[in-house]
């Protein structure tokens, strides 16, 4: 790591503690576990307990409620969000233009319990999905399928869910939903290391310590493969944890779990938590495309790089004002006795005059090697506008796939909240640095209006 790199690092890290002045402050703690879907849980937990034999729809509705049945037995609830973006790009200092009309986000969700809250079920489609996959035939997936997974809740406290979701074991910024961003766009920390979706089995739980403090630990066995594994999961499994802590209590009404502090919580709320996760066989550049590489050896039995990544986050909120940091690094051991591929069309290709090292420098070359750290913070006024700052930095190792040509990151957005975190307004500004300037530019400027409303 440069000196430079060690430099912001630690900049990062003062800006974390900036707040501690603040932090000491006592708060009642809520009785139960939070969860990305707590808004709906509460409309189940208000009636749940009315005994009714009949399916009713929920009355009072407001902008992203959905429209929620509820019967003695459950209640099943279905919301829809529409993002609409138009971004303007100039890659040389004004010299060109590209922009672009997109629909960045087309989702339904749907959602519901049973038996007392003790069993949850979601299912959630994005319509706008227009990711083409590098590969073909058997190594193929299904990008428009984003959430599809059963989950047990034996206690309010303890949760295991089985089946295709956003994971525990990414960044923190992976645990906002892409409608309640601070940002048009996550950061390109993520982007670079985090595969998101994919297919297993999860443990999420919540534990008091020292009277109001809290612990939550995540654990997850899943395919390493992404959405390709819903055809096939190659080489093993992947493995990880993810461990949180919260000095000063829960958050308020889920403020945990979407970015702004829209709340503006009374009191100040710190989240700090560290990840790590070991893939036994990765086949992609990050576990978002499994199969895209299948490696063997002499008598073309497969061999697969491990792929591990770490890492530490942060969130903090309190009156309005909110911090968010990560810090994350991937590395990988290759195999020894590879000595060819299998093509897309499944036939081994032998690899020729080529030397254990350069086998292994090929084979590195196609993994997101390397680390990045994001830092960013934002201030919502009473008015419902907010401001957000952020900075970002991607380094690639030597030997790695390339994702960090654009390796400096800086933004500033403003948003306008006209129904809570249902309809909003936002306008972006952002410059990106090369890793290496051209002849024409040192960076590349851009510009980007998003609205969003969910239903």
């Amino acid at each position: 790591m440069s000196q430079i790199d060690k430099k912001l690092l630690f900049l990062m890290l003062i800006c974390f503690f900036l707040s501690l002045n603040a932090w000491a402050q006592d708060e009642d703690m809520q009785e139960s576990v939070q969860s990305e879907d707590t808004e709906y849980d509460s409309v189940i937990t208000k009636y749940d307990t009315e005994n009714s034999s009949l399916v009713r729809i929920k009355k009072n509705y407001k902008l992203g409620d959905g429209v929620t049945f509820i019967t003695k037995n459950g209640s099943f609830n279905i919301t829809q969000s529409l993002q609409t973006l138009y971004n303007m790009q100039t890659p040389d200092e004004f010299d060109s233009f590209s922009s672009q009309f997109r629909i960045r986000r087309a989702r339904m969700k749907m959602s519901g319990n049973a038996f007392d809250n003790k069993l949850y079920y979601r299912f959630r489609l994005n319509f706008a999905s227009n990711y083409q996959s590098a590969t073909s035939g058997a190594r193929s997936y299904n990008p428009v399928l984003q959430d599809a997974y059963i989950e047990y809740r034996p206690t309010p406290n303890q949760r295991i869910n089985f089946g295709l979701r956003a994971d525990y074991i990414d960044t923190r910024e992976i645990r906002f939903e892409g409608e309640v961003l601070g940002f048009v766009e996550r950061s390109a920390v993520p982007d670079a290391f985090d595969a998101i979706f994919d297919y297993g089995i999860r443990y999420t739980g919540t534990f008091r310590v020292f009277n109001k403090q809290l612990i939550k630990p995540y654990a997850s066995i899943t395919t390493g493969e992404g959405n390709a594994a819903l055809q096939q999961n190659y080489g093993g499994f992947k493995y990880g944890v993810r461990l949180d802590y919260l000095p000063f209590g829960e958050f308020t009404k889920s403020g945990e779990f979407y970015m702004e502090d829209m709340i503006r919580e009374p009191k100040p709320k710190l989240v700090f938590g560290g990840i790590y996760s070991y893939a036994d066989g990765a086949s992609s550049a990050k576990g978002t495309n499994g199969g895209r590489y299948i490696y063997g050896g002499t008598t073309e039995n497969i061999l697969l790089p491990d792929y591990i990544k770490y890492g530490v986050d942060y969130l903090f909120k309190y009156r309005g004002f909110y911090s968010l940091g990560s810090f994350v690094k991937t590395k990988a051991t290759v195999p020894s006795g590879i000595a060819g591929e299998f093509n897309l069309s499944g036939v081994f290709v032998p690899y020729k005059n080529e030397t254990p090292e350069q086998i292994q420098n090929k084979v590195l070359s196609r993994l997101n090697l390397g680390y990045g750290y994001n830092i960013q913070a934002g201030y919502l006024l009473p008015s419902d506008i907010s401001f957000g700052l952020r900075y970002s930095h991607l380094y690639q190792d030597q030997q790695s796939a390339s994702f960090a040509a654009l390796n400096n990151f800086y933004s500033f957005v403003a948003t306008k909240y006209f129904s809570g975190k249902s309809f909003k307004l936002q306008g972006e500004l952002g410059y990106q640095e090369y890793a290496e300037p051209t002849l024409l530019a040192n960076g590349s400027y851009l510009a980007q209006i998003m609205l969003t409303i969910v239903l």
